[in-house]
Parts: structure tokens; C-alpha cells; sequence
């Protein structure tokens, strides 16, 4: 369990970590060391940690042992982001070579914001292709990117493969998911924006940061109703604020308030304000503590993605589950009452849709939600 202590040691780190103080006034014991270790894995910002180690005093730091252990780490990350930018690139030529300008979206282009780039955890490669579901997936056809059977429109939103290298990549071919009834409107003001996205020494193309802050908001939002998210988006969203200006900030603020992602994102502005002491003139608006604590528990308790949920973890059964689960979704409903009801629609519509499928393999699970 996660002490108020490690939650507190935890956060000067990371701020220690993106140079934003020096001060780590701790002196964690060997165990209090491993269990931030172990939150830091859950969150997957392992390797940020070992940025800040190089800026604390010896005695600050943890025990020998500890260290290399860090340090293995994170040099496979550190390799790992370099073979994911040489990736970014390869897709990116490739794509041009048949005439489509793409775009790298979230993690490699979120990375470039980092004090050291290298230092971000990794995940897959986002591109994004226009042209729509049938286009997109034509072109992947084409280039023998995807076979016919690993083609999907069960995913909302993207084509996922994996290429010779092990890595992920999903080719996006909508910009937005999960804005109820304004999902096409927010679609077309995306599509405005990413048209100013712009090559970068990597070999790739990024995004401005106007279209990060919409997009990745409405995106976290999406991860908070269908399972939970980690610091590392966190962390993504810190690095996007302080390098937009104010007129991009006066920019996305309008877009959230037409778009309804207000109270999310006021939430998401008290995280930021307690993890990184993110000033006022950086936020996009007024921090919500009510609405934000609840979000900084989850995010604190879950782990990146959600996955360390303690309901995921011991055993439970299906009913006691099924309660928590449902529990969940009426404590997040004041956020966006609207997505919440199509959400809970939308799963009551898969589960009835699996009974007959159930009772024939007697099996009284109920359908999880999905994931985007």
C-alpha cells in the first residue's frame, strides 16, 4: 500500500527529475526506497527517477544496489526510445513515399518536450493517416503493413500492429473518440489544427501544441472512464503546458468549455498543481480539488492504465466485482454526466449481446467494458 510519505517523496522526484527544484528535503529508509521503486514502475516513469538521482546529493540517494538496478533499466529504455524515433521516421518516409503526410501522435512527440528525451518511457507509436477507416486500411493492405485478418473495426479509432522490430504501432484514423454528440464537431476543429504540424529533427512530423493539449485531454478522459491512466500521462500533459504560450493556452480553454471537458480538465489542472506545483499562469483553468482528488487517488492507486487496481489484483467474485465496477462509474458521473449514461449504455448492449454466448459455455461473467 502506498503511504502518504512515498505519494509526497514520489512527486519532489519527478519535479526534482523535469528540473523543476532542486529541494528533496527526505531521507527515505531502504524500504521506503524500494516501495517508490515499485510506484515508479506502476506508474511507469522508472527512468525519470534516475534523472533526479544525478541532481541529489550522495547521501539523498538510494542504496548501491538499488542504483544498478535503475540503471539497467534504464538504459533499455533509453535504447528503446532511440529505436522508436528511427521507427517514427522509417513509417514517416514511408507513408510519403505513397503520398500521405502522417503524423506522430502523443508518446515520441510528447517525448521531445522532456529535459532528456531519451528519459520517457516508451509505449507504441502513434501515426496519424487521413483519409478515414477505408482508406487507411487500404493503404495498409498495400504496403503488407496488415493482413486482411488483422484488420478491425472493432477499435473506434485505430489499426494496431506489430512490426518485425516487437514494437506496437497504431495507425489513427480518427482524431477523436468519446465526445458524445460532438464527436464530429471536435473532429473538424482537430483537423484544423493538426494541419500546422510540422517536421522535426527526429525525421518526423509532431503536432502543435494547441492540437496535443485538445487532443490528449479528451483522450485522458476517455482512459478515466473506460479503466484509468498513469503519471506518465500526467507528466506528458505538465511538459505540454509549459511550453505552450498564453495565447495557446486562451485557445484550447475555449475549445474545452465549447466541448463540455471543463470539469475534467480542472480536475486534471488540481493533479498538476499538487504534483509539480504547477503555477497558475500555466493552467488552462481554475483547479477543482473535489473533482481532482478523486482523479489523483485513482491515478495514485491504479497505476498506469489502471492495472495495479487493488480489484484487479486480489480475488473478488464477479458479483463484488460487478458492484465496484458499476459503483465506479456513478462516482465519475458529475464529470460528464452525458459520456457516463452512453458508456454504461454502451456496456449494457455488449453484455446482453454476450448471454446467449454465455449460457451456451456456462460462463456467468459479465462483458468488460472496452478500452480505447
Amino acid at each position: 500500500m502506498v503511504t502518504v510519505f512515498c505519494e509526497d517523496v514520489f512527486c519532489s522526484l519527478l519535479r526534482v527529475a523535469l528540473g523543476l527544484s532542486r529541494d528533496f528535503p527526505y531521507n527515505p529508509t531502504e524500504q521506503e526506497w524500494n516501495s517508490l521503486f515499485t510506484l515508479a514502475k506502476q506508474q511507469t516513469v522508472l527512468s525519470l527517477f534516475y534523472e533526479a538521482f544525478s541532481n541529489l546529493p550522495e547521501p539523498c540517494r538510494p542504496p548501491r544496489q538499488l542504483l544498478l538496478r535503475y540503471a539497467a533499466f534504464v538504459e533499455s529504455v533509453h535504447g528503446l526510445n532511440r529505436l522508436m524515433n528511427l521507427e517514427a521516421a522509417r513509417y514517416t518516409r514511408m507513408f510519403e513515399e505513397r503520398g500521405v503526410q502522417s503524423v506522430i501522435l502523443k508518446g515520441q512527440a510528447n517525448a521531445r518536450l522532456y529535459p532528456n528525451p531519451l528519459s520517457r518511457q516508451a509505449g507504441d507509436i502513434d501515426i496519424w493517416i487521413p483519409g478515414g477507416f477505408v482508406e487507411v486500411e487500404r493503404l495498409l493492405l498495400d504496403m503488407g503493413l496488415i493482413s486482411k485478418k488483422e484488420s478491425t473495426k472493432d477499435i473506434f479509432h485505430h489499426i494496431a500492429f506489430r512490426n518485425e522490430h516487437g514494437i506496437e504501432i497504431e495507425v489513427h484514423h480518427r482524431l477523436a473518440s468519446g465526445i458524445p454528440f460532438r464527436n464530429h464537431l471536435f473532429s473538424k476543429c482537430l483537423m484544423t489544427e493538426i494541419e500546422n504540424s510540422a517536421l522535426v529533427p527526429e525525421g518526423f512530423y509532431s503536432p502543435s501544441i494547441r492540437f496535443a493539449l485538445l487532443m490528449q485531454l479528451s483522450h485522458l478522459q476517455q482512459h478515466f472512464f473506460c479503466g484509468g491512466f498513469g503519471f506518465r500521462h500526467i507528466t506528458d500533459y505538465f511538459m505540454l503546458l509549459v511550453h505552450s504560450s498564453q495565447e495557446d493556452r486562451e485557445y484550447v480553454w475555449k475549445r474545452i468549455e465549447y466541448f463540455h471537458l471543463g470539469r475534467f480538465c480542472a480536475a486534471v489542472m488540481w493533479v498538476l498543481e499538487k504534483a509539480f506545483l504547477l503555477p497558475q499562469e500555466y493552467m488552462l483553468c481554475q483547479p477543482n480539488k473535489r473533482y481532482g482528488i478523486f482523479l489523483y487517488r485513482g491515478i495514485m492507486t491504479g497505476g498506469n492504465f489502471g492495472r495495479n487496481n487493488p480489484r484487479k489484483t486480489i480475488r473478488m467474485s464477479v458479483l463484488n466485482r460487478w458492484f465496484h465496477d458499476r459503483m465506479d462509474v456513478l462516482c465519475r458521473f458529475s464529470y460528464d454526466p452525458l459520456n457516463v449514461i452512453l458508456n454504461e449504455l454502451n456496456y449494457w448492449k455488449k453484455t446482453f449481446s454476450l448471454i446467449p454466448e454465455r449460457v451456451r459455455r456456462r460462463n456467468i461473467t459479465l462483458s468488460k467494458r472496452s478500452r480505447n
